[in-house]
């Protein structure tokens, strides 16, 4: 342990490998899953629609939206993470204690005594 050597990493260098900046492996492997997934779903639009241009353009959007919706910022964020965020945020259950008391006189309204305690 006497030989041990510590490297500290700067702010802006990415610890993985990125094509572009902002676009790994992981995001390319998302935006190729949801390209295959925008096919399936203008093939079978094309089915009951014979326009091409409609099936072309839901493939372009659906797999361009991912795409850039997946690039990753400075602070190793994206939209789709920021929006995950959010919806957790928003969906666990939150406490507030609070002491509820019978009658405050307002001579006294900022006491210690009239506040919870935690």
């Amino acid at each position: 342990m006497e030989n041990q050597i510590e490297f500290y990493i700067p702010k802006n260098v990415s610890t993985r490998f990125e094509i572009i900046k902002g676009i790994g492996i992981k995001e390319l492997i998302y935006t190729g899953i949801s390209a295959i997934l925008g096919v399936i779903i203008a093939i079978i639009l094309n089915s009951f629609n014979t326009n091409f241009l409609v099936s072309t353009g839901i493939v372009a959007v659906w797999g361009g939206g991912t795409f850039v919706l997946n690039i990753k910022d400075n602070n190793n964020q994206s939209v789709i993470s920021i929006i995950k965020f959010i919806v957790r945020f928003y969906s666990i259950q939150k406490y507030y204690k609070y002491d509820k008391k019978d009658e405050i006189e307002f001579n006294n309204l900022f006491s210690d005594d009239n506040f919870a305690q935690i």
